[in-house]
């Protein structure tokens, strides 16, 4: 019933906190997660010294989305998963987090994760956002207007001109997914 669930509320910085203080208890002990910008906001987007240009708000029909702080420019950097994302050593480590959580945010967890290879002919890995980053919805093939410029790439890039206050929405499908591969 939680992934379909379009009331969900958007996490507060305390449980961003949670689940980062989790990962690192878990998963990966080295990951530091001391940016100066809050979860709540993101995180620091390179070169700019600040967040990215969006906020997390309830979206119509879709739950929790990202929207546009300010008009974005094509080909403009809208989103850097380097500085948001964490990935997980293997499927076992992800089972472990997951089930780590309390059932909602693992909910999320599951949610949010996708796969994809960080490197040409690397392998499948985990990746999930820990910031309001994960609130991307899908506008799928011909309704986004953001994207990464190779499936290898964890940075997003406007496809268009995009108005202030507009939803951000990538294609899920541009990355592969595997569950039972990434998961052995």
């Amino acid at each position: 019933a939680h992934a379909k669930d379009q009331a969900k509320a958007l996490h507060s910085q305390k449980q961003w906190e949670y689940m980062r203080r989790k990962y690192n208890e878990v998963v990966d002990s080295t990951v530091e997660f001391n940016d100066i910008v809050p979860p709540t906001l993101g995180y620091t987007l390179k070169d700019t010294h600040g967040p990215p240009p969006y906020y997390a708000k309830f979206s119509p029909g879709m739950g929790r989305g990202v929207f546009a702080t300010r008009h974005i420019t094509k080909d403009e950097l809208v989103h850097d998963g380097v500085g948001s994302a964490v990935t997980f050593p293997n499927g076992l480590s992800w089972r472990k987090f997951v089930f780590s959580l309390p059932r909602t945010m693992a909910c999320d967890i599951a949610e949010w994760s996708w796969h994809q290879k960080s490197t040409v002919g690397g392998d499948l890995r985990i990746f999930v956002d820990l910031t309001i980053a994960a609130f991307f919805n899908s506008g799928w093939e011909g309704h986004s207007n953001v994207r990464p410029r190779s499936t290898i790439s964890l940075q997003f890039y406007a496809k268009n001109d995009i108005e202030k206050d507009e939803e951000l929405l990538y294609d899920y499908n541009v990355y592969e997914t595997n569950w039972r591969e990434v998961l052995a």
